[in-house]
């Protein structure tokens, strides 16, 4: 995507943290913005912070979780600001507490806004994107989606950032052909309100473990600092999007699992292994 100015973008999640920073850059670049958020006062104080600096930008209410909600917005917004061909799938929530001891709500309520919170993305806004003429979706995942674990509590989220990493490769390849670029976001540790997603937790998925943040835990960069990246990004039309200095690390630490097990199943292939 060469130019961005005039464009309507839609950033679920998008009032606090790497949303509110990502609406901010879009914004910047002379993209008009609808500040998506479950929480709508967290929304509507980022859509005036843009209409304060200039910009366009209006303020929805949005369960991503809830497809209804998502087809919903889109209609709503391409009323409101004109044609929507930029999305940014951002909404996330995280969890602490063993995989093995979590409730099937535990498990219900991150899956479902973490990974079905992009695909009601996705399945609300690509038929709009469609008929405008392509665009570009950008879908939040994690570094946890990609690389081994960096601490043992948090398995249900990175499970989750895994399948939407999953996800938008294989949506990139069916989209190929109609013109709409896909990324997937896969951030390091920002410094956002994540750690407090319990907050906005609906009572229908029941009481869930209070998160705090790990002591270890050092943010890498201000959700702010996340928004230029992506529509640096944009621009570029990578697919996977980086925010720390570790990527590499901690890629091939998981790569160096993968190929010493590659290696044992070509010995396992040699005639005259134990296999044979």
């Amino acid at each position: 995507m060469e130019n961005l100015f005039g464009r309507v973008a839609v950033v679920t999640g998008g009032g606090d943290g790497i949303g509110r920073g990502i609406a901010h850059a879009l914004a910047r670049a002379g993209v008009k913005v609808a500040v998506c958020d479950i929480d709508i006062q967290a929304a509507e104080r980022v859509a005036l912070e843009l209409r304060l600096s200039g910009r366009e930008s209006h303020a929805y209410s949005v369960n991503v979780a809830n497809a209804e909600s998502m087809f919903a917005l889109s209609q709503q917004v391409e009323e409101q600001m004109g044609p929507v061909t930029i999305l940014c799938n951002n909404a996330g929530v995280m969890l602490a507490g063993s995989i093995v001891d979590a409730s099937k709500s535990d498990w219900d309520w991150i899956f479902d806004v973490n990974l079905y919170g992009v695909i009601n993305g996705v399945n609300a806004f690509v038929p709009c994107i469609k008929k405008n003429g392509g665009g570009h979706i950008v879908n939040t995942a994690s570094m946890a989606g990609l690389t081994l674990p960096l601490q043992p509590s948090s398995g249900i989220y990175s499970s989750s950032k895994a399948a939407v990493v999953s996800y938008s490769e294989n949506l990139s390849s069916e989209l190929t052909g109609d013109g709409i670029d896909v990324s997937v976001l896969c951030p390091s540790r920002v410094n956002t309100r994540i750690w407090e997603a319990n907050r906005n937790r609906p009572e229908s998925y029941g009481q869930g473990n209070a998160v705090t943040k790990p002591e270890e835990a050092v943010d890498d960069i201000d959700g702010m600092d996340v928004g230029p990246i992506v529509v640096r990004s944009i621009l570029q039309s990578r697919f996977y999007i980086f925010t720390g200095d570790d990527v590499r690390v901690r890629i091939e630490k998981k790569n160096e699992q993968l190929m010493r097990d590659i290696k044992l199943h070509e010995d396992d292939l040699e005639p005259g292994s134990v296999w044979h």
